[in-house]
Parts: C-alpha cells; structure tokens; sequence
C-alpha cells in the first residue's frame, strides 16, 4: 500500500505521551534499469576547436559601449489642507502664499507635465501630507 517510513511521535513522547517507537529500517533502494546494449559502432565526433568563444573586436567594443544609467533628480513636497489640499513646502521650503497655491489635482497635473513621477506619498503630521517626486535630469 504505503511505501512510506512510519515516522516515531517525538511530541507525544516529550508531551507525556506514548513513548517513541524504534523506527523501522529503511526499505533499500530499487536497483536502477539495465542500460541497453549497443549494436552498433559509436560514431566518431569531432573535437570542439580550442577557442570556440565569439571574437569581440575592439572597435565594436567601442561602437556599443554599455548604457549609462539614468540620472534622477528628487522633490519633496508638503501638502496642507487648507480648502482642499495645497503645496505648502518644496524641499523645505515654505512656499509663499500657499494658500492661494492649486488643489493638489491640478499641482499634480502641473508636475507630471514638468517630467516628475509620483514616488510616494504618506501622512505626516498636524494635517500634512508629504509626497516624493522624482524624474530624469536634465
């Protein structure tokens, strides 16, 4: 039926329980198929050539050099809510007038135009919210 090993109940041993029973021995491994005469006589196969990698000149070395990676530059921006929410700091700085500034839909709208993509956003304190901007410099 079940090939499987009976495995001893240490937790019920260590609980108080039954105590362990001597594991069983371990049944042996059936013996592996016999490989199939060959008939016929091996074909002789060529030896690879010493120095079968791909040549790599040094003027195409040259001509596809490695792409450089991408730049970023970050902002940071506080928002505040005061009649929706506004942009009150930009990388620390408090902005002027900030209250007048656009509700953050249309600031985001604005950003996204510039080049900069959304990063992350989480809440603050003291009714502040705070976003992280980052695009490609220029």
């Amino acid at each position: 039926m079940s090939n499987r090993k009976e495995t001893p109940d240490v937790l019920g041993a260590l609980l108080g329980g039954a105590p362990v029973p001597d594991a069983s021995p371990t049944p042996a491994p059936a013996p592996a198929p016999a490989q199939p005469k060959r008939t016929s006589t091996p074909r002789k196969m060529k030896a690879p050539a010493k120095d079968a990698s791909p040549k790599v000149t040094a003027a195409a070395a040259q001509a596809s050099p490695l792409p450089t990676p991408p730049q970023w530059e970050y902002l940071e921006v506080v928002f505040r809510d005061y009649r929706g929410w506004r942009p009150m700091q930009e990388n620390g700085r408090e902005q002027g007038n900030w209250k007048d500034a656009p509700l953050i839909q249309e600031y985001l709208k604005q950003l996204g135009e510039a080049g900069w993509e959304l990063v992350s956003m989480g809440d603050r304190h003291n009714n502040q919210k705070e976003a992280y901007f980052k695009r490609i410099k220029r």
